[in-house]
């Protein structure tokens, strides 16, 4: 560092524009003057109506984590179209309308895509970073899970200062190899990765931090080769910086029986099939 600036140059120094984001993007929308304790970050797909709309009816309605005396404010990742007119398209019209009904979509001007996905990591970063100060905890989730919000809380409160510093944690894989069979979904070639496993990193469906580790995550993505997983690039900054991902067992990629869930923290499984606002009552994590 000179002078307080890096001497290296990021090799990714993009950055990316919000198309469309909420009036007062870190405030409650129902109190203006009040900040969030934790944001979370749902990650969802242009298509994904149904999704939203059922995670605002259930664990990513405000009211549900107020009911456990914190402040949380929940807004929805998405991308934009790659169609040559995209602004004008129907899609882009009924996620305006979205928009504008419900205040907590932030979309960005890149292209909706599987392999960009780590776009998707640094804008909602960047984002969170910048235009929220308060909370202390990120939350990264995918729309396709379900959250069980006292838990989630429960396990931030245990959460010690010293741990805070370096606080990231979710499903870890402590030991991974890269797929290397090109149809494989998860291939990655030898030039683009050489080395036999990749470091330890939490999977990208949920994903829970301290705004301290998002800083540090942040500006470390800038100077990390982005490859199409999420996770692992996460992993990569993680290693550099010599931070250890907290591995928790309640974070889960596979769906359980709904009367098997009680005690975790998120599951997959929960699109837009199967998903329903009664199966969410059927857990019993209702408030009020």
């Amino acid at each position: 560092m000179m002078n307080n600036k890096a001497s290296v140059k990021p090799i990714n120094p993009v950055k990316f524009n919000a198309i469309l984001q909420p009036i007062h993007s870190c405030k409650l929308s129902n109190e203006s003057d009040a900040s969030p304790d934790l944001v979370i970050f749902v990650k969802s797909a242009l298509l994904h109506f149904e999704s939203r709309n059922n995670i605002r009816q259930s664990w990513g309605n405000s009211n549900c984590f107020r009911y456990f005396g914190v402040r949380a404010r929940t807004l929805f990742i998405l991308g934009r179209s790659g169609s040559a007119d995209w602004e004008h398209s129907s899609t882009q019209n009924l996620v305006l309308q979205e928009h504008l009904k419900h205040n907590d979509i932030v979309q960005f001007d890149f292209i909706e895509d599987y392999h960009n996905v780590t776009y998707k990591l640094i804008a909602t970063l960047d984002f969170g970073i910048n235009e929220c100060s308060s909370p202390r905890f990120f939350t990264l989730i995918d729309d396709d899970f379900i959250l069980h919000p006292s838990n989630l809380l429960r396990t931030l409160a245990e959460v010690t200062e010293t741990q805070y510093l370096n606080y990231i944690a979710g499903d870890v894989l402590r030991i991974s190899k890269p797929m290397r069979f090109p149809f494989n979904k998860w291939y990655i070639s030898y030039s683009d990765y050489p080395y036999s496993l990749y470091p330890p990193f939490p999977t990208g469906g949920t994903i829970i931090l301290s705004m301290p580790v998002a800083k540090l995550l942040s500006v470390g993505l800038r100077y990390t080769k982005l490859l199409p997983f999420e996770d692992v690039v996460i992993g990569l900054v993680l290693y550099k910086l010599g931070i250890s991902p907290v591995h928790l067992d309640g974070v889960l990629a596979v769906r359980q029986p709904d009367d098997h869930i009680g005690d975790l923290i998120s599951i997959h499984g929960y699109g837009d099939s199967s998903f329903s606002l009664s199966s969410w009552n059927k857990l019993g994590l209702q408030w009020g």
